[in-house]
C-alpha cells in the first residue's frame, strides 16, 4: 500500500508518497481504509526543525484525522465492514490503511462527506477540552485569540453554544471583517486597546498582553511558547492545553456537526500525490480552512 512519508525535517519537499507494508490489526483494532485525511499545523510543525515537536525516526508518517471506510473488525466489534467512520488518531493517518483502536472510531453520520469529517477531529476536539479546562462560570468573558483559526473558530462556534459572552481576536481588519459575518460576535485586531477578559483560550502565541486578562483570570494555550512572567503573575492559573483522544468528545463533536451548530472550512482538496502542493498551500492559508488530503 501506499503512504505519505517525511523522510527529513524541512518544507514541503521531504514529504512524499511511498510503498509500505500493511497494517496489522492487532485486538481491539480496526482496520480502515482512509478516505481523507487533513493537514493540521502540528504536522507542520513536526516537519520544522528547531521546534518541540521532534521527530523520534525517519521515515515518519504523519497526521491526525481520519475519515474512511472500515476493512476489518473482531467478530464482537460494533464497527462492520462497510461502516463509515471518523477518529482522531494521533500521528499516522496519512495512509491508505490504518489499523485504529477501536474506542478512538467513531461511526460518521449519513450527513457529512468524509471530505468535511476529515477536517473535523483534532481542531474541534481540540476547542473542546480547551474550554472546559477554563471552567467558565455564567457571566464570566471569553477572549478567544487567533479567531481565524480553523481551532479558534470552533471555540468561538462552541461558547456561543454555551451561552457564554465570547468575543475573538485576529490580526488585521480584513480577518476582523471575515470572522464577524461568519460568527456574528465582537472581533477585535491586535493592535486595538482590548478589554480585560474573565479567561482567554490562546490560539496564536499571543501570551504577553497581561492588559486582556482580568485579575486572577485563567488562560489555556495550544502555542507551544511560554507565557510571559506579567501574564503568569496576574493570572489566578494559566496552562497549556495537550489534546487527548477521547470517543465520548468526537461524538458530541459531530452530534454538533449533525445539528448544524458547528461548521468546517475546507480550503482546498489535494491527492495524496499532491502532498508538496498540499503542505505549501496549508502552510501560506491554513488560516483560510482545512487543508485535505484523498487517498
Amino acid at each position: 500500500m501506499k503512504a505519505i512519508q517525511v523522510t527529513n525535517y524541512g518544507g514541503p519537499e521531504v514529504a512524499g508518497v511511498q510503498s509500505v507494508d500493511a497494517p496489522i490489526k492487532n485486538k481491539g483494532e480496526v482496520l480502515v481504509r482512509v478516505v481523507a485525511s487533513s493537514v493540521n499545523p502540528v504536522d507542520i510543525k513536526h516537519m520544522t526543525p528547531g521546534t518541540v515537536q521532534e521527530i523520534e525516526q525517519f521515515p515518519m508518517i504523519l497526521g491526525w484525522d481520519i475519515a474512511g471506510v472500515v476493512m476489518a473488525g473482531d467478530k464482537d466489534s460494533t464497527f462492520q465492514t462497510g461502516d463509515r467512520v471518523l477518529a482522531l488518531h494521533p500521528q499516522g493517518s496519512w495512509q491508505q490503511v490504518v489499523s485504529v483502536q477501536e474506542n478512538q472510531l467513531l461511526k460518521l453520520p449519513d450527513d457529512i462527506d468524509f471530505i468535511h469529517g476529515a477536517s473535523i477531529p483534532l481542531g474541534a476536539v481540540t476547542a473542546l477540552q480547551a474550554l472546559r479546562k477554563l471552567k467558565i462560570k455564567q457571566g464570566e468573558t471569553l477572549l478567544v485569540t487567533g479567531a481565524m483559526g480553523l481551532v479558534g473558530g470552533y471555540a468561538i462556534e462552541l461558547a456561543k453554544q454555551a451561552k457564554i459572552s465570547v468575543a475573538g481576536l485576529v490580526r488585521n481588519k480584513e480577518q476582523k471583517k471575515i470572522c464577524e459575518d461568519l460568527f456574528d460576535v465582537r472581533m477585535y485586531v491586535s493592535d486595538e486597546s482590548l478589554p480585560a477578559f474573565d479567561t482567554v483560550f490562546d490560539t496564536a502565541g499571543i501570551l504577553d498582553r497581561a492588559e486582556i486578562l482580568q485579575s486572577k483570570g485563567r488562560l489555556v494555550t495550544v502555542s507551544d511558547d511560554k507565557v510571559s512572567p506579567e501574564v503568569e503573575e496576574r493570572a489566578l492559573w494559566t496552562e497549556h492545553n495537550f489534546v487527548r483522544t477521547s470517543q465520548e468528545d468526537l461524538q458530541t463533536i459531530i452530534a454538533l456537526f449533525s445539528k448544524g451548530k458547528l461548521h468546517s472550512r475546507i480550503e482546498a482538496v489535494y491527492s495524496m500525490n499532491e502532498i508538496q502542493e498540499a503542505l505549501k498551500h496549508a502552510s501560506q492559508n491554513g488560516n483560510n480552512g482545512k487543508t485535505i488530503i484523498v487517498f
